[in-house]
């Protein structure tokens, strides 16, 4: 049995828990969550996870989905968490965290947060994972794999002009600014994004299309999601070729679009929100690198790192 210390912990809101180490019981929200701490091994000390989780069967077999803390993140069960009495509830930044830390604290249960969609917090979300489960050692290895191939990619890049990037999320006409996790995932890989400056009047839930134009992108990034999909799960539906082309049909063909460098050049690029989610979001930067700089990354192989 590993000797329990106390140590002082920041967390991904950017609070400092203290807590006793290792902890032994937990409870977690969020599939991006757990899937983090299954990658670290501690998968085995969650003893309870959300609805959204749980509901995944083949993914998430080792959960009852009769015994969650509630259906989400935001959406939690307070009489079930006091029940299974956990040391600690794992909550991510877009959850009730707050309220939750004031309701357990009479109970004695601590509130740490950690949101495994943040791409820029990967290391230091890691490295609490390995902290707080005593399992360092394999945070390690999983944050070195993944931070090896971001080493690469900008190794390989340093001297490479970048390559201008429109990159649309499943809306139409919805970008990603600073700030969101998405963002990220796309600067990691070497690009520039057309709307990383010049943002007085941009919103990211409605692009001016003229404003594309404008800027002029040499590629374009698109992201879809199936019809069938079932939403907010680690079940994967892969698009229709159908729906592929659709999407593509759409992109071509909107108003003064056909004198934009991508669509004069072809080079658009579809990727599924399932896909690129994995690993804070870093298996979609090892997607769009790759994508963009195929002769540059001849050892970055995307299918494996997902697959990984």
């Amino acid at each position: 049995e590993a000797e329990e210390t106390t140590v002082t912990l920041t967390d991904n809101a950017g609070r400092e828990v203290e807590l006793s180490v290792p902890v032994d019981k937990a409870v977690c929200a969020l599939r991006y969550n757990n899937e983090l701490i299954r990658a670290c091994g501690a998968i085995d000390h969650i003893i309870s996870v959300d609805m959204n989780t749980a509901q995944d069967r083949e993914y998430w077999g080792m959960f009852d989905p009769d015994q969650v803390i509630g259906k989400s993140q935001k959406e939690l069960d307070y009489e079930k968490i006091v029940e299974l009495n956990p040391e600690l509830v794992i909550l991510p930044a877009n959850g009730t965290y707050e309220e939750a830390a004031s309701k357990l604290e009479p109970f004695g249960i601590k509130v740490f947060v950690i949101s495994g969609y943040e791409t820029a917090d990967f290391k230091n979300q890691t490295e609490n994972i390995g902290k707080i489960f005593g399992v360092e050692e394999q945070a390690k290895e999983f944050y070195d794999y993944f931070n090896g191939k971001l080493e690469y990619i900008k190794m390989q890049l340093k001297d490479v002009p970048k390559k201008k990037v429109y990159f649309e999320t499943k809306g139409e006409l919805k970008t990603v600014l600073q700030g969101d996790p998405m963002f990220d995932m796309v600067e990691y890989a070497q690009v520039e994004n057309i709307f990383a400056v010049n943002n007085e009047n941009i919103s990211s839930s409605e692009v001016d299309p003229e404003e594309v134009i404008e800027r002029n992108p040499d590629a374009i990034i698109k992201v879809i999601t199936p019809a069938e999909a079932l939403s907010g799960t680690g079940l994967y539906t892969p698009p229709t070729k159908e729906e592929f082309k659709a999407a593509y049909d759409e992109i071509v063909n909107r108003a003064g679009w056909d004198s934009i460098q991508a669509v004069e050049d072809d080079a658009i690029y579809f990727m599924t929100q399932f896909s690129h989610g994995g690993a804070s979001k870093l298996v979609g930067t090892c997607y769009i690198a790759k994508m963009l700089y195929p002769e540059e990354l001849p050892e970055l192989d995307p299918n494996e790192v997902f697959r990984a």
